[in-house]
């Protein structure tokens, strides 16, 4: 499997690049405010871009679909929940052909109703629910958002395979990737035991972050 991370600016926003090196098809995802920059990585792969995948529909994550479209007439998914208009909308644990590759959608709403996380192989796009030692916001700056179904969300992703890798959506941690077993080890989200208990720690976040030296 081709698997690329790339810088696609915004709010140190990733995007990412799926490919598969037999049949030379692909999926990008994310592109954010920079999707010349995952268009430039597809070509030097050599990949032909079938899908253009949206981790949710924030702004800053659709930005750069209809300029891969243009491009490359790639066909556009998003959660069937979705309210942006899109060609393909997928349910959860649906999977989709990228080549060979099978891409695998789990829906995990939270920080927006539309969210979803992409399984590849070995490989998890977290998208905004779950950062580097952190989690995606939730409050009146983020519409729609719901702190209960981003706790169950992360109980969810908290059973997978402690090997995955994950791959956030933004770069706020304090490196730009890592596994569902460090995140369970180690988020202070992750850790915490109730749903009260994660509520209180996003309430005060600020001055948890102060007590522990976190940026």
């Amino acid at each position: 499997m081709i698997f690329e991370q790339i810088h696609a600016d915004g709010d140190r926003n990733f995007a990412y690049l799926i490919g598969d090196p037999d049949t030379r098809e692909a999926a990008i995802i994310d592109p954010s405010y920079a999707p010349e920059r995952a268009l430039a990585e597809a070509e030097r792969h050599g990949l032909r871009v079938r899908y253009v995948i949206s981790t949710h529909s924030h702004k800053d994550h659709v930005a750069g679909n209809a300029h891969v479209i243009e491009k490359t007439q790639a066909v556009e998914v998003l959660h069937e929940s979705t309210p942006h208009p899109c060609r393909l909308r997928v349910t959860d644990n649906e999977e989709l052909a990228v080549g060979s590759l099978k891409l695998r959608f789990l829906h995990t709403p939270g920080h927006i109703p539309d969210h979803l996380c992409i399984q590849a192989e070995g490989n998890l796009l977290t998208g905004d629910i779950l950062f580097v030692g952190k989690v995606g916001g939730t409050g009146p700056h983020f519409p729609g958002s719901d702190p209960k179904q981003q706790w169950e969300s992360l109980q969810r992703l908290k059973k997978l395979d402690p090997a995955l890798l994950v791959w956030p959506g933004h770069d706020y941690g304090v490196k730009p990737s890592s596994t569902i077993g460090h995140e369970v080890a180690t988020n202070p989200f992750l850790l915490c035991k109730s749903f009260d208990e994660f509520q209180h720690l996003k309430a005060h976040w600020a001055e948890y972050k102060k007590a522990h030296n976190i940026a």
